[in-house]
């Protein structure tokens, strides 16, 4: 009879932890299919302006800067968006000290002129681009690719569709964020998979999720729908340095507002 009841007991075990294996395997195959079928759309952007800034006393010199960023294509147009600090050196510097000659002045006030924007695709296709539009209180930036340069080369963008955004992503669900890894890695693509594990809301929403591990990546739900992309959450002007996932509507309403500046 012991016997027995070793044999039903482990019959049991095999019938409970089966479906938790085959759970298992089910969101890392959904993973992999999110990688998949948005990779196209994660870009690295790479900008180049200059910085300029106005002082107590005279104007700071020029600053020549060069700056690297994710960002991921959200339109049929190529329309990007990216994490508007990552490109803009700008961003927080007002009211800031800094040493003019001898003189230590405050900054009044700062612009980044951009000079030059360059897009690669991981397919071997570069293309240059512009700034378009600029949200430094949502830390967003959107930049459209040069449109003759694209048809010349016959480039289709292909893109996430942030109309289909996850309208009732709650707490604790799991979530995939995407990315590219450094040059290093000759930038491929890569997934994280977390959770959120907190929501915001003011004036916008804003996800935590331990899956937004760098500005400018897309988050997805298991079910691959867009969660947002993340950004740094700016506070009185000034970034924190904290990162959050802005809602896809979010970014979908302010995209709208960027084609319309790109007309």
């Amino acid at each position: 009879m012991k016997f027995q009841n070793l044999y039903l007991f482990g019959l049991i075990l095999i019938v409970f932890t089966a479906p938790a294996t085959s759970v298992a395997q089910s969101l890392e195959e959904r993973a992999r299919e999110t990688l998949e079928n948005n990779k196209a759309a994660l870009v690295v952007v790479t900008v180049q302006s200059s910085l300029e800034a106005k002082t107590t006393g005279d104007p700071l010199p020029a600053r020549a800067q060069q700056r690297r960023t994710l960002g991921v294509t959200i339109g049929d147009d190529g329309l990007i968006v990216v994490s508007n600090s990552a490109i803009d050196a700008s961003v927080g510097l007002e009211g800031q000290q800094a040493q003019l000659g001898e003189d230590v002045v405050s900054i009044q006030s700062a612009n980044s002129v951009f000079q030059s924007v360059e897009i690669s695709y991981g397919d071997t296709t570069l293309l240059s681009g512009k700034v378009v539009r600029q949200d430094e209180g949502a830390d967003v930036a959107f930049i459209m690719p040069d449109q003759s340069e694209a048809e010349t080369l016959g480039k289709k963008f292909e893109f996430v569709d942030l109309s289909k955004f996850a309208a009732t992503a709650q707490a604790a669900d799991q979530v995939i964020g995407l990315s590219r890894a450094s040059g290093v890695y000759g930038y491929m693509p890569i997934m994280t998979v977390g959770r959120i594990t907190g929501i915001f809301k003011s004036d916008r929403t804003y996800f935590v999720t331990e899956a937004g591990t760098a500005q400018g990546i897309p988050i997805f739900t298991m079910d691959g729908n867009p969660v947002g992309v993340t950004v740094v959450r700016i506070i009185d002007g000034k970034p924190s340095g904290v990162l959050g996932t802005l809602s896809a509507g979010s970014i979908q309403i302010m995209a709208n507002l960027a084609r319309e500046a790109a007309e």
